[in-house]
């Protein structure tokens, strides 16, 4: 295991954002965070990246665990090129060249190395970050939405290319959306979670292969209707 949670639980001035979070984290599973706003989502990622600690609970973290992230916005240096973004978050090695052109020919952006973030668009900035974020490599990579502010068919080809990127890396994801699709296509695990404070309410395993699944099967129909439900009485 990576991270494991037992029971884990986080205030803020006193008001609870966590209660007894339970959660083993290992390689090379995806594991896909619901909620409703306020649930403690973000929250439970700054926990598990160690940036926030818990009040309560325990929290037992692998001595070789290295993180990855991606955030909601881009973060990339405005004054560097799309190499430049990417090279600063390793030291140079003799490979370091050849990497990164495989990562932007995996994320389509190859004919782009040097230009500049304002000059792409906001689905090519996050295929930066995530090229940035394979590059640095790891074995726990944390997203907080990061699709969030892309229309659906950016979405869903970020979705296809972040899947590509983990099948030649199997590093465990830990991925935090509001969109249902995203963690049908994504996770191996997608945990639901309560509002206020944030309680996981159901678990649900999907054992498909990401590249076998289809929105339209009956199986994933029937698991979205499940996780309208459980959002639902979650609030």
């Amino acid at each position: 295991m990576l991270i494991t949670l037992q029971e884990v639980s986080k205030h803020y001035s006193g008001v609870p954002v966590l209660e007894k979070i339970s959660l083993k984290i290992q390689m090379p599973k995806i594991i896909c965070i619901l909620g409703p706003s306020g649930a403690g989502k973000t929250t439970l990622l700054n926990i598990l990246s160690q940036s926030e600690s818990a009040d309560s609970g325990r929290v037992t973290v692998h001595p070789e665990l290295k993180l990855s992230y991606v955030f909601q916005e881009d973060c990339l240096l405005p004054w560097s090129t799309v190499g430049e973004n990417i090279s600063f978050v390793k030291e140079a090695s003799p490979t370091s060249a050849s990497e990164i052109e495989a990562f932007l020919e995996e994320v389509g952006l190859a004919a782009y190395k040097n230009h500049y973030p304002h000059q792409l668009s906001g689905g090519m900035r996050q295929r930066c970050s995530l090229a940035r974020a394979f590059y640095h490599g790891g074995n726990m990579l944390l997203m907080d939405e990061p699709f969030h502010s892309l229309d659906y068919h950016l979405r869903f080809d970020l979705v296809q290319k972040l899947i590509a990127l983990w099948e030649r890396k199997k590093c465990a994801i830990v991925f935090v959306t509001h969109d249902i699709d995203e963690a049908l296509l994504l996770g191996d695990e997608i945990m639901i979670l309560s509002r206020h404070p944030g309680r996981i309410v159901k678990i649900i395993e999907i054992d498909t292969p990401q590249r076998s699944r289809s929105l339209k099967e009956l199986s994933l129909l029937k698991i979205r209707a499940e996780i309208l439900e459980q959002l639902l009485t979650a609030q």
